[in-house]
C-alpha cells in the first residue's frame, strides 16, 4: 500500500511563509435522496464547482428529509447538528465560505465563487491522510498556516475535519428520485460536528492537527475516501480556508467483486420453477482464483460450492445452481461471495449492495369466496395477509396508523372508524409513472350472483397532479387482465387540493362500489389494486371487501332512489335517517354491522303514507354500520361511520 511520510516528519517540513493565502472556497451543500429538486439540481451544480478545479472544496450533507436516505440514517446525529447550525429548514441549500446562503443549488453561479475566492485571507491549510492496511483506520494530518505579518487569533474559532466518499455510486436510486450518483458525502465529523477549538497562530507559524480513528463500519467504496477540512468561526459562520485530501489508492493487494442476480423465474403467476444464478464480476486489479458463491432463500440455509478458476480483471462469470420449486407467494434470493482469493479483502460494496432477487406467485387453488380486509389485524408499515404486494418502496402500499404522520390525531381508518388503514405515499413518489401492485388471492365466485367489489378511500390532489388507481380483474393466474375501475386527479380525489402533506379527516373519505356480475359463476378470479404515481399527495384505502354481508347487488333503491338522506355522516352521539316517500308503503329500517350481525331495529314494517318521514338512530358504539332502508317500492343500504 502507498503511503505518504509519517505524521511526525511532516510536522516538521518548513514551508515559505507567503503575504497572502490563496482562497479555496468551501462549498457546504444539503441534499438529500428523496429530494426531487436536488435529484434535479445536483448534476448542473457538481458540475459547476467541477469547472473551479481544486479552487473549491465541496461537502454535502445528507439531511433527514423529505424522504428516505440510507446515507443520512447511518450517520443523522452530525448531519443534524449542521442543519440546526445554519438553520438550514429546506433542501437544496448551499452555502458558500458559511457567511452566503446561496439557496438552492441551482442558484449557485460562478460569479458568486469567483467573488468569494477574491476574499484575502491569510490561512493556508494542507490535509493528508492514509488507511491501514486492513481497512480499518485513518490517519489525518491538517496543517494550518498563518502567512499574515500578524497574529491570527479571532475568537471561537475551530477546524473542521470530515471523512467523505468523493463518489457513492449506486447501483440504483437509494431514494425515492432518480439520484444515485452522490459527490463528496460527509461520512464523519471529527472529533465531532462541532469542531476542534484552534488558538492563536503566531506570525508565519503553523499549527498541526492530527487524528488517527477507526473508519465508519458503514463505508461503502474504500477507495473514494478523502478527507475535508475548513477552519471556522463559530460565532458568525465565516469560513477562513479549506483544504482536501483526495482518494488515494488502494494498491494491487485487494478484490472488488460486483454481484448481479441473474435467475430464471417463474413463467407466470402460478409457475413456481427457478433456476437460481448469478453473474459475477471482476472490478478491481487482481485476477480472482477461487471464491466461496452461494446463495440464501428466504430465511433457508444458505446453499454454498466452491469455485476455481481464473476471472482476470474485468471478466464476468456466470454461476448456476440447480433448478428449485418454490412456495406461492413472494420469495428472494440473496446471492453472496466470500472468501475471495483465500479471504482477500474487497475494498468496494456499491457493487454488491444488490444481492437478492425476488419473484412472486400466486395459489393456484381459491382460498375463498370473498374478502374482508379492513387493515387492522395487519402490523404497522406492512400488508395484509393473503395478499401479493409488487412495490418498489417500502410507503407504496403498506398499512398505517394516525402513529405513522407528524401532529395527526384522529383515526385514519375508512370514515375514522378504525385505525387503521392502506397507504400510498405518493406525496415523496418522485418517479412520475411508477407502479405498485396489491394482489388479492384466487377467490371462488361460482355460488353467487350479482358480486361486487367495494371500499373506501381518501385522497387530495397536489395542486392538479393525477395520481391513479386502478382496478383489475384476472380469470387466468395473472396471465391477463381486465380493467374494472380507473381513477385519477381530481376523480379520485375527496377533498380539495392541497399542497401540505395529506392525512384525512373522518369526513374526507368517499365508498366505491364496482359490480363483479360480469364474474358470476366463475371459480377463480383475482382482483388486483395497481396505483400509479404522478408525484402528487397520499392515497387511503380502507374496507375492501367483496360479497360483503348485506351490501347487495340485488338492492335496487326503486323509488327510493334519491330519496333516502343520512346525517351527519359520519356520526357521534346521534344521526338522522330521512325517508321521502313519494307514494304509501310499509317500510322497514334496520342497523347491521359489518359480519352481517343486526344491531338495531328503526321500523318494521310500519305503514307510512307519501311524504318525508324522519327516524334518529342513536348509535352505542363507534364503528361502521350498515343501515338498510326497504319499501314495497325499492330497497337500499348504506354506510355509516360511528365516531366517538
Amino acid at each position: 500500500m502507498n503511503r505518504f511520510l509519517p505524521l511526525l516528519l511532516l510536522s516538521t517540513l518548513p514551508f515559505i511563509a507567503q503575504a497572502q493565502a490563496v482562497r479555496r472556497v468551501m462549498i457546504e451543500s444539503f441534499t438529500q435522496a428523496s429530494c426531487g429538486p436536488c435529484a434535479a439540481q445536483n448534476p448542473a451544480f457538481n458540475a459547476l464547482l467541477q469547472s473551479f478545479g481544486d479552487q473549491v472544496v465541496l461537502l454535502k450533507y445528507q439531511t433527514s428529509w423529505p424522504g428516505y436516505d440510507p446515507m443520512n440514517q447511518q450517520n443523522p446525529t452530525q448531519v443534524a447538528s449542521r442543519v440546526t447550525y445554519y438553520g438550514v429548514t429546506g433542501v437544496p441549500n448551499v452555502r458558500l465560505d458559511g457567511v452566503q446562503n446561496a439557496g438552492t443549488a441551482s442558484a449557485v453561479t460562478a460569479a458568486m465563487i469567483n467573488n468569494r475566492l477574491a476574499t484575502p485571507t491569510p490561512i493556508d491549510m494542507q490535509v493528508e491522510h492514509y488507511i491501514n492496511e486492513a481497512l480499518d483506520s485513518i490517519f489525518i494530518q491538517v496543517r494550518i498556516m498563518n502567512l499574515d505579518t500578524v497574529a491570527f487569533n479571532p475568537d471561537s474559532v475551530v477546524l473542521h475535519t470530515a471523512i467523505v466518499e468523493k463518489r457513492i455510486l449506486f447501483p440504483r436510486p437509494p431514494g425515492s428520485t432518480s439520484e444515485r450518483d452522490f459527490k463528496s458525502v460527509m461520512r464523519r465529523m471529527l472529533p465531532d460536528a462541532s469542531g476542534a477549538p484552534i488558538g492563536a497562530i503566531a506570525p508565519g507559524d503553523t499549527i498541526v492537527i492530527t487524528y488517527a480513528e477507526a473508519l465508519p463500519t458503514y463505508i461503502y467504496n474504500y477507495a473514494q475516501i478523502g478527507v475535508v477540512a475548513f477552519v471556522q468561526k463559530t460565532s458568525n459562520r465565516q469560513v477562513y480556508q479549506a483544504a482536501e485530501s483526495l482518494p488515494r489508492p488502494l494498491g494491487d493487494s485487494y478484490v472488488d467483486i460486483g454481484i448481479t442476480p441473474n435467475s430464471i423465474g417463474p413463467s407466470g403467476f402460478c409457475d413456481y420453477r427457478v433456476t437460481p444464478r448469478m453473474s459475477i464480476a471482476n472490478d478491481g486489479p487482481s485476477t480472482i482464483t477461487n471464491m466461496v458463491v452461494g446463495y440464501i432463500l428466504n430465511d433457508d440455509e444458505p446453499v454454498a460450492e466452491y469455485w476455481e478458476g481464473e476471472l482476470t480483471p474485468g471478466d464476468t462469470t456466470l454461476i448456476a445452481f440447480p433448478e428449485i420449486n418454490i412456495v406461492p407467494g413472494k420469495v428472494s434470493f440473496d446471492f453472496f461471495v466470500e472468501e475471495p482469493n483465500n479471504n482477500a479483502r474487497d475494498y468496494n460494496l456499491l457493487n454488491e449492495l444488490i444481492t437478492s432477487q425476488s419473484f412472486y406467485t400466486l395459489n393456484n387453488e381459491p382460498v375463498g369466496n370473498d374478502i374482508a380486509e379492513d387493515m387492522e389485524a395487519t402490523p404497522l408499515r406492512d400488508t395484509p395477509a393473503g395478499v401479493l404486494v409488487i412495490k418498489e418502496a417500502n410507503d407504496h402500499f403498506m398499512v398505517v396508523n394516525r402513529t405513522v404522520f407528524n401532529n395527526v390525531t384522529q383515526n385514519i381508518g375508512g370514515f375514522g372508524a378504525s385505525t387503521k388503514s392502506m397507504f400510498t405515499n405518493f406525496y415523496d413518489w418522485v418517479q412520475v409513472g411508477a407502479q405498485a401492485h396489491m394482489i388479492f388471492e384466487r377467490i371462488d365466485l361460482s355460488n353467487r350472483t350479482n358480486n361486487y367489489l367495494r371500499f373506501d378511500r381518501a385522497h387530495a390532489q397536489y395542486q392538479t397532479s393525477a395520481d391513479r388507481l386502478r382496478i383489475s380483474v384476472s380469470t387466468d393466474c395473472g396471465e391477463t387482465w381486465t380493467q374494472i375501475y380507473n381513477k385519477a386527479g381530481a376523480q379520485l380525489a375527496t377533498r380539495t387540493a392541497t399542497n401540505s402533506r395529506f392525512v384525512p379527516t373522518v369526513t374526507q373519505w368517499a365508498t366505491d362500489s364496482i359490480s363483479l356480475a360480469a364474474y358470476d359463476g366463475l371459480t377463480d378470479i383475482n382482483i388486483r389494486f395497481t396505483v400509479v404515481s404522478d408525484y402528487g399527495n397520499n392515497l387511503f384505502i380502507d374496507n375492501i371487501r367483496v360479497n360483503e354481508a348485506l351490501v347487495s347487488g340485488t338492492d335496487e333503491p326503486g323509488l327510493l332512489a334519491g330519496n333516502v338522506r343520512i346525517y351527519p355522516n359520519p356520526a357521534a352521539e346521534r344521526t338522522r335517517i330521512e325517508v321521502n316517500l313519494t307514494e304509501a308503503s310499509p317500510i322497514h329500517i334496520a342497523v347491521y354491522d359489518l359480519s352481517g350481525k343486526l344491531v338495531e331495529t328503526l321500523a318494521n314494517g310500519v305503514q307510512l303514507s307519501a311524504g318525508l318521514h324522519p327516524f334518529d338512530w342513536v348509535p352505542k358504539t363507534q364503528g361502521i354500520f350498515l343501515v338498510r332502508v326497504a319499501t314495497d317500492s325499492g330497497a337500499m343500504t348504506q354506510r355509516v361511520a360511528v365516531v366517538r
